[in-house]
């Protein structure tokens, strides 16, 4: 019985070299990651040389994350915004061949901190602040919000300048830049040429496959290697076993923020396969495995150092069953022709077609991150005609979604499976996202022959965050501490929120801060005297309000239990 599996990504036509076949040939690569992982598949000749990247999940590809501000082994957290993490797929970026310069901190002041970035930052649209370790189980595992994004701005970084290199890009989903951003962030998009080939992360539910359409001046290369690298972030064993406070980087000054990330190094699983022979090849064993701190792209053999059960390793691909082959990673090519379909289950016909754009595309505020889409695949006339791939795209902002903005838009993880039939109306749950914000959806599909349908658009501006100013509304304290997370903020907050708002005398107060202190805040940001005379008139209040809600504090957070 074939699995149920959803297409990943329908690339467009790959070319090198000189031809071949004198048509394309449709290929599908098959596997089932697990959730929460980092992967890239690319195609090597039989010689080893890289030939053309198939897919790079985004937050590598897209999202820049081993390309970034910080120290590569600042401590994690869910969407956190600095820090490298250059062992996320090492195999990969080496032997694609290509350097982009590496991304550092435009503040030339602390390139060692999580935060007291705020003279080079501006709004940030994906990443949040760090969080506490506390917040990654309340926050990551249930509900994945950001903490009041609104208030938190990110330092968008600077080429090192020096001249050093990495052999993985920026992001490239910044459609705007600050003033107080690096001049060299207009070319962080320009310089990542993988939009075609970026996808949403797989969602670990069920098998996968990725449609890709060889060129004939691929094809020329002759037969292939098919080679697929997954990571996953903090997948420990006893052979990598690693401290939070002694393996990772921890900011004296913001110790409490961020989580161990560091774990088994990346796996590589490769099939040979000729791309003009129809056949399946698949494998259940793993080819080796990356540096564990992505120093060099040398693939080690495989050893007993790795794991290969329960979704660690080299279990990182599970075990699939599908047409009678059992495979973590498998290839199938339709071939170029001239042999038969032997009925073995693999293959799909294939008709050249328009595929119209999704129809009533409707979005829908459910709660203040979560937004409803509805919309209907047309029907179609052809009986042949299979549903491959299902993307929604989002980003933020008021201008409409359009082809050109897709590779900086987000995309959003899809399973086919649930969606209803052509012509059936389909409803979709966007969560994750962020309050009082105004997004753009955008949806495409494609067929089983790689055959993409036009974009069709919609937006929506989601509710307020309920008691969202916990973040956002100490504008003079942040200003004078460098991050609106920082102990003394969080102290002044508290006494806000525990104080002042159980009278009426207390909530005049506050009204009168929300109105006044914006433009002082404004002030002082930029001026480190100012900032620093603040925090002389601030820290004692700050202290005093840390004893005295300190025994509140405690019992409130006593029936949390911290994530590990």
């Amino acid at each position: 019985m074939r699995a149920r599996a959803r297409a990943l990504a329908v690339m467009a036509v790959l070319a090198a070299g000189d031809a071949r076949a004198a048509t394309p040939v449709r290929v599908e690569f098959h596997f089932q990651p697990v959730p929460d992982a980092q992967m890239a598949i690319w195609l090597e000749d039989q010689h080893g040389k890289f030939v053309a990247d198939v897919l790079v999940t985004q937050a590598t590809g897209k999202l820049g994350i081993a390309n970034r501000p910080g120290e590569w082994n600042f401590l994690s957290s869910w969407r956190a915004p600095y820090g490298p993490r250059v062992s996320v797929l090492p195999v990969w970026a080496h032997r694609r061949g290509k350097t982009y310069p590496q991304i550092v901190f435009f503040d030339d002041a602390d390139h060692d901190s999580l935060g007291w970035h705020e003279n080079s930052s501006s709004l940030e649209n994906y990443f949040c602040r760090p969080l506490e370790e506390w917040e990654q189980g309340t926050i990551s595992l249930d509900t994945k919000t950001c903490p009041s994004p609104k208030s938190f701005k990110t330092d968008k970084g600077t080429f090192e300048p020096n001249g050093a290199l990495s052999p993985y890009p920026p992001r490239n989903d910044l459609l705007r830049v600050d003033e107080l951003d690096s001049p060299d962030v207009a070319e962080f998009a320009d310089l990542n040429e993988l939009d075609s080939v970026t996808a949403a992360t797989p969602s670990g539910d069920g098998p996968e496959f990725v449609v890709a359409v060889l060129s004939p001046e691929l094809l020329a290369h002759g037969p292939l290697v098919a080679y697929a690298e997954i990571s996953r972030e903090h997948d420990e064993n006893n052979h990598y076993e690693f401290d939070r406070d002694n393996d990772h980087f921890v900011d004296p000054r913001l110790a409490r923020y961020g989580i161990e990330y560091l774990g088994q190094p990346s796996v590589v699983y490769r099939v040979a396969f000729d791309p003009l022979r129809r056949k399946f090849q698949g494998t259940t064993e793993y080819a080796g495995y990356g540096d564990w701190d992505g120093a060099t792209g040398t693939l080690h053999p495989p050893d007993a150092t790795i794991s290969g059960e329960d979704g660690s390793g080299a279990d990182r691909l599970r075990v699939v069953t599908m047409n009678g082959d059992t495979f973590r990673w498998g290839v199938f090519s339709y071939g170029d022709g001239s042999e038969p379909d032997p009925g073995d289950g693999w293959g799909h016909p294939c008709k050249p077609r328009e595929l119209p754009a999704v129809a009533d595309l409707k979005a829908r505020v459910t709660e203040f991150d979560q937004v409803e889409l509805t919309f209907e695949i047309p029907a179609q006339d052809d009986p042949d005609f299979a549903l491959a791939d299902v993307r929604v795209y989002q980003i933020v902002g008021e201008d409409p979604l359009t082809e050109a903005m897709l590779g900086s838009a987000q995309e959003i993880a899809v399973a086919v499976n649930t969606l209803a039939p052509p012509g059936q109306p389909s409803t979709l749950t966007v969560r994750e996202l962020w309050g009082d914000y105004t997004y753009q959806f955008g949806v495409v599909y494609t067929d089983r022959c790689a055959q993409r349908s036009a974009l069709a658009s919609v937006e929506v501006t989601t509710v307020a965050q309920k008691f969202q100013t916990v973040e956002g509304f100490c504008f003079l304290a942040t200003a004078a501490y460098g991050a609106p997370w920082t102990a003394q903020v969080a102290a002044l907050r508290s006494f806000r929120d525990i104080f002042l708002k159980k009278s009426a005398t207390g909530v005049d107060l506050v009204r009168f801060y929300y109105a006044h202190s914006p433009p002082l805040a404004a002030a002082i940001a930029g001026e480190p005297v100012l900032r620093g005379l603040a925090r002389v008139v601030l820290q004692p209040v700050a202290d005093a309000v840390a004893v005295a809600s300190w025994s509140k504090d405690q019992v409130a957070a006593a029936p949390i239990t911290p994530s590990r």
